[in-house]
């Protein structure tokens, strides 16, 4: 995981205020998730147990609910989009060079 600031505009950001709380922090987190060119493995467990391995532990089922919702939030709000290579996903953080 690497390490990421977080600018105070991003808090008044229009596409931000339009995500739920839950889809905010996972944006946050596929920040970190992410490699440095904002691509990243589009697998649910693989992203939860990096963002949120203590409740992945605690209850796996909501988590996994909570996560792929937010996950269609950000992806249907433009924010990131979901490819294939070779029968693997990938999700790739648009506006990554910004």
């Amino acid at each position: 995981m690497r390490i990421r600031s977080i600018k105070p505009e991003f808090w008044r950001s229009r596409d931000i205020t339009a995500l739920s709380w839950d889809a905010r922090l996972v944006f946050i987190g596929l920040w970190s998730y992410v490699d440095d060119n904002g691509v990243g493995r589009f697998d649910l467990a693989s992203i939860a147990g990096d963002l949120f391995v203590q409740d992945l532990c605690d209850n796996p089922r909501d988590t996994l609910a909570r996560l792929s919702r937010a996950l269609q939030q950000i992806i249907s709000n433009g924010l990131a989009v979901v490819y294939e290579i070779e029968s693997k996903d990938f999700i790739f953080i648009t506006g990554w060079n910004k």
